[in-house]
């Protein structure tokens, strides 16, 4: 895993080197084991290596043996020893052992075909000097993050917003990536915090030559209608279904355990995560676990019990970090990891356990992924029924859901049957357009060509079946919220994070399920929980989903909170000319009174966003 930065200049001028350079240095956490460097004209690639693959000899930006191509590359490419073969079965040449070299090997015969033959996850950076070209590609699923600046002159990438913004030719918010985070906690793709800067969208890729920009896509989630060549095939049975789950994910477990280094698992004791581990601990033997515990936590809050159970069950080598349950006390060490502002409370936790991860292993397996894949939430039981719903005749499709509704209360029942993308994002947001504008001022919105925090769904469909919610919530919850999560909390920590449950084959594989496989009698990830029990207690595979609780409303009333207090009177606050400062602060006297007119969830989001700020501010560490 690994950070990159560069820049290209469509006119042929030399590309700002010692710009490069510095936006490298600030990526130093992404890659300390080794920095690298190269330009050539109107290109100029930076990069910060951490060793996974073929230590010696994998030292980016790499070229080509003729010296016309030059990549740099953050990811891992799963089925590069199948490229390899077949590359090398072609006359190809290989001078090291590193999937990078891959990834020359593939353009050189197919250009950016190549991309759409990668099974992993990447984030990379081509240059192609015979075209007079620059390619940026991300991966199908998003697990990478990509962010680039484009002003028709000048491209300018970085592999991190705050790497980005020393390239950029002024640091200034986006009104509307602003918007977007205050409604909904964090900042859909395309677009950023801040102004100019964009995040490619996954399983895009980006072309920049003397005639501009121009992207195109090379995957796209499968809607989860069937094919035409599926149509003239049975629908595979419920027992066919759980085989084939169980031989992707084994086979993607398998693949992901390609390394150089050690890779252990992080392991919370739920389904997902004790899954990967079996499958971990059967194909290398024994595996170093490692959890997360709150001590003194209330009722609920902590699972390392249930971590440590699987741990003994599966003879794991575990290790347990206990935190206070009052972890969101030390919210400033957030600093390091907020790359991009992201309200999940969870990215703490998140970074501490990375950062004693890294104490033994350069690699973690994680669980993530397999709730929007194998319907896991309990909003997807609304997706469900409605799909039920809408098979029903004309007449019986209102009482049935009616009838519906009165099975339950909450969210659950609320979209049946559902409007479509729109109404789906409106019941995920945490807050409305009233509350979110109100903590700015009035003149910051002033100007803004674009103040639709809803915008970024022009590209769904609407969604009709589960399938459908799923993918939707693939490219938007798990892409630009979960995963960017992952992703800051563990490169923060140098420390590399793979995802089995997000390869593409099984992705694929697990949207044209049929609906009644992943969710029955109203219980969520049937399917996957059968494939579990193969591996696992029942106690363990059917437990009822938990989820990373962490106590940020406590933290938010709190009158002891040095941290709100701070952020909320700091001058620097206002200096970005975003917030109203004394509105801010009569909220939070709201709260600690214990008024019940103020959300504490847009006071923490203003709260993660100062600290985001200030991160901005200091940049990143750099080495």
């Amino acid at each position: 895993m690994c950070g990159l930065a560069g820049q290209f200049r469509l006119d042929g001028s030399a590309a700002d080197g010692a710009a490069v350079r510095e936006a490298a240095a600030r990526l130093s956490h992404r890659g300390p084991d080794e920095s690298g460097f190269w330009e050539g004209g109107p290109a100029a690639l930076g990069f910060r290596r951490l060793s996974i693959l073929d230590l010696e000899n994998g030292s980016q930006p790499m070229h080509s043996a003729q010296g016309d191509l030059h990549i740099v590359f953050n990811g891992e490419i799963y089925n590069h020893p199948e490229l390899r073969e077949e590359l090398e079965s072609q006359g190809a040449r290989y001078r090291t052992r590193s999937d990078t070299e891959t990834l020359l090997h593939l353009y050189e015969r197919e250009g950016a075909g190549a991309f759409a033959r990668l099974e992993g996850m990447f984030a990379l950076a081509l240059y192609d000097e015979k075209e007079g070209a620059l390619w940026l590609a991300r991966d199908g699923i998003g697990v990478k993050p990509l962010y680039y600046h484009f002003d028709g002159k000048t491209l300018s990438f970085a592999s991190e917003l705050r790497a980005l913004a020393s390239l950029l030719p002024e640091t200034a918010l986006d009104p509307a990536g602003m918007l977007d985070y205050l409604c909904y906690g964090i900042v859909h793709a395309p677009r950023t915090a801040l102004q100019g800067a964009l995040k490619l969208r996954p399983g895009y890729a980006l072309r920049v030559d003397a005639r501009g920009a121009a992207a195109q896509r090379f995957w796209a989630l499968p809607s989860g209608a069937r094919t035409e060549e599926a149509e003239h095939r049975a629908p595979p049975s419920f027992d066919e279904a759980v085989g084939e789950v169980e031989r992707l994910l084994d086979r993607s477990v398998r693949s992901q355990l390609l390394s150089d280094v050690p890779v252990g698992a992080f392991l919370s004791g739920g389904v997902d995560s004790s899954l990967v581990t079996a499958l971990m601990t059967r194909a290398a033997g024994k595996v170093s676990t490692f959890s997360i515990g709150f001590s003194g936590a209330r009722s609920g809050l902590d699972e390392s019990a249930h971590s440590r159970a699987v741990a003994r069950h599966l003879g794991t080598d575990h290790h347990e970090l206990i935190l206070p349950a009052d972890v969101l006390a030390g919210t400033r060490e957030l600093v390091d990891c907020l790359d991009e502002p992201i309200a999940d409370s969870a990215i703490l936790p998140t970074f501490l356990l990375a950062r004693f991860a890294r104490r033994t292993v350069k690699v973690v397996l994680s669980g993530e992924g397999a709730d929007e894949i194998f319907a896991g939430y309990n909003r997807y039981k609304a997706a469900y029924l409605s799909e039920r719903v809408q098979s029903l005749p004309s007449w019986s499709r209102g009482l049935a859901a009616a009838a519906a509704r009165r099975m339950g209360k909450g969210r659950v029942y609320e979209g049946i049957p559902y409007a479509g993308a729109a109404q789906w994002a409106v019941q995920n947001a945490h807050c409305g357009l009233p509350e979110a504008e109100g903590v700015c001022r009035p003149d910051f919105w002033r100007g803004a060509s674009r103040l639709d925090p809803m915008d970024w769904l022009e590209d769904f469909k609407t969604p009709h079946s589960l399938a459908s919610a799923l993918a939707f919530d693939l490219r938007t919850v798990l892409c630009d919220a979960l995963l960017m999560k992952v992703d800051k909390a563990t490169m923060a920590a140098s420390l590399e994070a793979r995802v089995p449950f997000l390869d593409r084959r099984l992705v694929e594989y697990a949207l044209r399920l049929p609906a009644s496989f992943q969710v029955r009698r109203l219980k969520g990830k049937y399917l996957l929980r059968t494939v579990a029990a193969k591996y696992l207690p029942r106690s363990v595979a059917f437990r009822k989903k938990h989820g990373f609780i962490v106590p940020w409303e406590e933290w938010v009333r709190s009158p002891g909170n040095s941290t709100l207090d701070e952020l909320f009177s700091d001058a620097s606050f206002e200096r970005w000319g975003v917030f109203d400062g004394p509105r801010l602060r009569q909220m939070l006297l709201d709260l600690r009174r214990g008024g019940r007119s103020t959300d504490p969830g847009i006071v923490y989001r203003v709260a993660v966003l100062g600290l985001w700020l200030e991160s901005l501010k200091r940049g990143a560490r750099k080495g």
